[in-house]
């Protein structure tokens, strides 16, 4: 029973002991190769506690960029080649921003010797820990002491596809027990890869569940785009089985870097994660905070340019307040946004809906004639956001989280349905002024993939995460990608 127990434990925490004794490690090893380095070049000679602002300095900022690239979050199921990418990332920007410190407090007396050597063998050491655990996962799932099991409901090409990818991605770490066979349409035809593997059909899944006890069901490709199949999602419900769907549509951005945890949309979820939601939520109130007040005072003579040109150019006044909400039906609150459409926009945009360029819930054009010249300069920085730092401080928003719609645009949306209301999980957390939208797309994003990305951030959200994004969104607006 003991040992039941410590499997368990091994594999209901493995991610946080896994990202854990890594960061540790790390820390460790970034230390010990400045040592080294010292050691080899000065042989004794030289005062070590001279160097002591150096390392406090690589220590704290090796803390904020580990976190901004997410080396630490989900490491468990990131590839070993992407960690040794992110690790060379983190070195290099580590070095030139440790090169720029030096260079402003003048510290000729630092030896570049061993400033240099301490880096290089940084990132050897990096990528030795990296290796040696891996090792102790390998292991460690081969014995069955880690890993998820997993059934899939989906024969077709795009469940053999999608089974492939897992194991290229994570090895045997997610054991598939088998398929479940659903009426075909036509058009997805069995796949002659997954007959041997075939355990039975969708419509047996309660059975299958009892006897096979899997840790998650995967709803792929001939269901994965229909809400009809609601006994599926009551069945892994009562079951505390995760049920996940994955779609053919969303197949371009699931490879990408940020969309970690095996992909797709979880309709089920832990329980334990409604109570360290509650908990987060209030670490993220505090984050808010810290970082909304002092922008606020920073960009306050911006905010003061940007207000006196937005009178010069065009009439009407300087913010713009817009219904906005979460989903049909939710709670609405009024959104601050600097002009940047001309007063009678809201005219215009009756005649403009037959040129939609988005679909859902919003209305997109990337030549809006509504939008002033100048408005479409501070769209395409997204400065004409900044006074949604006040929504912040009032507690209506978060720096982080799903974007609110314009309540005008929502109502043009279908009813939901009554059992899944998928949209309606973005009322779960706070709207942001930041999120997955902005770092992967923003504008160019069709409305069902930024429906996806909202509900993936909500079933991963943790103030982590939250700098994460942070720490991306700025090249998004530097660079104003998909911005219009």
């Amino acid at each position: 029973m003991q040992e039941v127990r410590r499997k368990d434990f091994l594999k209901r925490n493995w991610e946080f002991i896994d990202s854990l004794v890594s960061f540790l490690a790390d820390l460790f090893m970034l230390n010990l190769s400045f040592f080294i380095s010292f050691q080899l070049i000065s042989r004794g000679e030289g005062n070590i506690e001279n160097y002591r602002s150096f390392l406090l300095f690589i220590n704290l900022v090796f803390l904020l960029l580990s976190l901004g690239f997410g080396i630490y979050r989900s490491r468990y199921c990131l590839s070993s080649r992407s960690l040794s990418f992110s690790y060379l990332h983190l070195v290099l920007f580590l070095a030139m921003l440790t090169m720029a410190f030096l260079f402003s407090i003048k510290g000729e007396e630092y030896s570049r010797e061993i400033i240099f050597f301490t880096f290089l063998i940084m990132l050897t050491l990096f990528n030795l820990a990296l290796i040696f655990f891996r090792t102790i996962q390998k292991i460690l799932v081969s014995r069955r002491i880690i890993g998820f099991k997993v059934i899939i409901i989906g024969t077709d090409a795009f469940a053999w596809k999608f089974i492939k990818q897992v194991r290229l991605a994570f090895g045997n770490f997610f054991q598939i027990l088998g398929f479940l066979k659903v009426e075909n349409n036509g058009n997805n035809k069995q796949n002659p890869n997954v007959s041997r593997s075939i355990i039975g059909h969708v419509d047996d899944l309660e059975d299958v569940i009892h006897h096979f006890q899997p840790d998650f069901v995967y709803a792929v490709s001939e269901i994965a785009d229909v809400d009809e199949y609601i006994d599926v999602y009551k069945i892994c419900q009562s079951n505390s089985v995760k049920l996940k769907i994955v779609s053919p549509s969303f197949n371009h951005i699931l490879n990408h870097p940020k969309i970690r945890d095996v992909l797709g949309i979880s309709l089920v979820f832990d329980s334990w994660r409604i109570y360290y939601w509650r908990f987060n939520s209030r670490l993220k109130r505090i984050l808010d905070i810290l970082i909304a007040l002092p922008l606020l005072l920073i960009f306050l003579p911006l905010g003061l340019t940007i207000a006196a040109l937005i009178k010069l150019t065009s009439k009407g006044p300087v913010f713009f307040r817009q219904r906005r909400v979460m989903y049909k039906g939710g709670r609405e609150f009024y959104c601050y946004k600097f002009r940047s459409m001309y007063v009678n926009a809201e005219e215009l945009k009756k005649t403009l809906l037959d040129k939609n360029e988005s679909n859902g819930a919003l209305f997109k054009m990337k030549k809006d004639p509504r939008v002033t010249p100048f408005g479409r300069f501070i769209r395409k920085l997204s400065l004409d956001e900044l006074p949604q730092f006040i929504n912040v401080l009032k507690g209506e928003m978060s720096i982080v989280g799903p974007r609110p719609l314009p309540v005008e645009d929502v109502k043009r949306l279908p009813d939901l349905n009554i059992e899944l209301q998928w949209q309606k999980q973005r009322g779960i957390v706070k709207p942001g002024l930041t999120g997955l939208w902005q770092i992967l797309g923003r504008s160019n994003l069709p409305f069902e993939e930024k429906l996806f990305l909202d509900l993936y951030y909500i079933e991963h959200q943790s103030v982590f995460l939250d700098l994460e994004i942070i720490f991306s969104t700025l090249p998004s607006i530097l660079f104003g990608k998909g911005a219009y």
